[in-house]
């Protein structure tokens, strides 16, 4: 069997992760783990029985693909070093700091005819796949992604941190242009906001609520979808997924419930969702999503079918990602107890953001 040589780079909670996890593969050479911090890279080269390193230099002709899971500030300058040397590279969500640094690794990547993926992991969630492809033509997305505060991914907003998982999955759906975006944010113990709320309208009539939290008293990743013709709600921590499929009858206005006499109510309210809007339990595989990312980025760069994450729909997802923090700039709290924190200029309209440029 053919073995591709391969590196993290980033030691943190999720190069850890990724580091253990290339090692369980029989197709995978875990060559080495980079970090400029000692502790950090030693650790995990020991428990991964890796060479540790301090840059990527290193590593020039010695490795064939490398995973990017640096703070996102680092991910245009590892992943341009990696990409020049003709190393495959899956590098962490978001691609880059800038939509400009995106499409340069992009445009790199295609001169040197390499994989880059984009670790938007949540596509590879099971209870998504269970139901991603039974939501043709959605019309209103809702999704909620919270959690208490973990001092990681600080250095950037919650939007860019957690809202953009649910980006990437609305625009994966919606298949169709934003053509307006409404937010509003705010920043507590940073510069950069800890809770975000978004509303997005796609070309095609296609709404979506996205929230994300990092001060919440509970963790939640959820979402709601409704398609033309059925209602699912997925819970990506549980791992579980639930479809609703409205009768025909219901679907065409034909069902008026209004009009039920008062007898009949507690039955119609029984059969509600055995009747008229049937609800199914899906069936989900349990499988760790992250290693199937890898395996499918280890499969694209043995010369099998292309990544369903590019560089391209990850560059997507940045971009409104910044349309979203340009529109929380705008709409920036004003109260006089409240200090005016964040890294974006309070402006009069958010600027429109070109998502397609390379």
């Amino acid at each position: 069997m053919t073995r591709v040589r391969m590196a993290v780079v980033g030691c943190g909670h999720l190069g850890r992760i990724h580091a253990r996890l290339l090692k369980s593969q029989d197709n995978v050479e875990l060559v080495a783990v980079v970090d400029p911090a000692p502790a950090a890279r030693d650790q995990v080269a020991a428990d991964c029985a890796a060479q540790a390193q301090a840059d990527c230099a290193a590593l020039i002709g010695r490795i064939d693909a490398a995973v990017v899971a640096t703070p996102t500030s680092c991910h245009h300058a590892v992943a341009q070093q990696l990409l020049s040397a003709g190393i495959h590279v899956l590098v962490e969500k978001p691609i880059t700091t800038t939509v400009a640094e995106a499409n340069q690794l992009i445009v790199l990547a295609r001169r040197r005819q390499l994989v880059l993926q984009v670790g938007h992991v949540e596509r590879f969630n099971p209870a998504w796949n269970a139901v991603a492809h039974q939501l043709d033509r959605p019309q209103y997305i809702e999704a909620v992604r919270a959690g208490a505060y973990s001092f990681r991914a600080t250095d950037v907003s919650i939007v860019l941190d957690l809202m953009i998982h649910d980006l990437d999955l609305a625009l994966s759906l919606a298949h169709s242009p934003v053509v307006d975006v409404e937010a509003m944010g705010l920043a507590l113990f940073g510069p950069h906001e800890d809770l975000a709320l978004a509303r997005l309208k796609f070309a095609n009539g296609c709404v979506a609520l996205l929230k994300a939290s990092r001060v919440n008293f509970q963790p939640q990743r959820s979402m709601l979808v409704f398609s033309h013709d059925a209602f699912a709600s997925i819970d990506f921590t549980a791992g579980t997924a639930h479809l609703v499929r409205p009768t025909a009858p219901v679907l065409r206005g034909e069902i008026d419930l209004t009009c039920c006499p008062v007898d009949d109510r507690p039955r119609m309210q029984d059969a509600m969702f055995r009747d008229l809007m049937p609800r199914e339990t899906v069936a989900v595989e349990r499988t760790n999503a992250i290693l199937d990312e890898q395996r499918e980025f280890v499969a694209a760069v043995l010369g099998g079918p292309p990544v369903r994450v590019t560089g391209e729909q990850g560059r997507d997802a940045l971009a409104v990602a910044h349309e979203i923090l340009a529109a929380i700039a705008a709409h920036r709290w004003n109260s006089p107890d409240l200090p005016s924190v964040g890294p974006h200029p309070r402006v009069a309209t958010p600027p429109r953001v070109q998502r397609h440029a390379a």
